[in-house]
């Protein structure tokens, strides 16, 4: 890397401008990622992000669109993988690009609620407000893996040892510490992040909802978890980003 590059990268990636993190990651699904997207755009309002995303090697007309919302500047950063590495891979090379003291992943079939103010500035007040959690979700329509019974409490977050993909906001150092381990699905990721210490949580009361339905059998309910490669996990640490164009080399 020269040092124009590194100067470049330092300023323009490396630097927390006090803007939250977003990031979702794409494989084809164009028309649930343009929803999704709308919905972000329109109802992200009170507060500063910078939204990041990472496609796994989509062939439609996905990666042309994303192109034009990141030349438009709806899109900070955006990655464009040769293959489909799957979406933990995925989450750990936008990572390395997030340097806010918090930042939300979340998939890209899933719109975000319309409250005032707006959700992220809700969120971020959950997690301020309750610092023994480190990751907390926005509550989904249907609860995976859990009993809807554990939302009626007094509690503002219901602790639970999966949160799926729902707008997950976490302490950004704490995820960099243990990192998205190279597993097939939300559920796994998360009991592995629970195994390595981290407290996870739905807020009761701000909801998001999955846009696909109600549709939770295999495979059509995660065919976007599907990959070609099992990367090992230590192939994590060698991934580096072209300063210019925000690909891994």
């Amino acid at each position: 890397m020269t040092d124009q590059e590194k100067q470049y990268f330092e300023q323009n990636v490396n630097e927390d401008d006090g803007r939250i993190d977003l990031i979702t990651t794409t494989y084809y699904r164009w028309e649930l990622t343009e929803k999704c997207l709308d919905y972000l755009f329109g109802r992200t309002l009170t507060f500063g992000y910078r939204l990041t995303v990472v496609d796994n090697g989509s062939k439609d007309e996905t990666v042309k669109n994303l192109m034009s919302l990141k030349q438009g500047g709806y899109i900070e950063n955006l990655i464009l993988l040769d293959r489909n590495y799957g979406l933990e891979f995925a989450r750990n090379i936008a990572l390395k690009l997030t340097h806010s003291e918090y930042c939300v992943f979340f998939d890209n079939d899933l719109l975000c609620p319309d409250l005032t103010p707006d959700w992220l500035s809700q969120q971020l007040a959950l997690i301020k407000r309750y610092p023994e959690f480190d990751v907390i979700a926005l509550r989904p329509q249907i609860a995976v893996g859990a009993d809807n019974s554990k939302f009626n409490t007094d509690k503002e977050v219901v602790e639970n040892n999966h949160v799926g993909a729902t707008f997950m906001m976490f302490k950004t150092a704490k995820l960099k510490e243990v990192g998205w381990d190279n597993e097939f699905s939300n559920r796994a990721a998360d009991l592995r992040l629970e195994q390595k210490g981290l407290k996870m949580g739905w807020a009761r009361d701000i909801y998001c909802q999955h846009i696909w339905g109600k549709n939770w059998s295999y495979p059509e309910a995660v065919e976007h978890f599907h990959r070609e490669i099992y990367p090992p996990p230590e192939h994590y640490d060698n991934i580096k980003v072209d300063p210019k164009t925000l690909k891994p080399l």
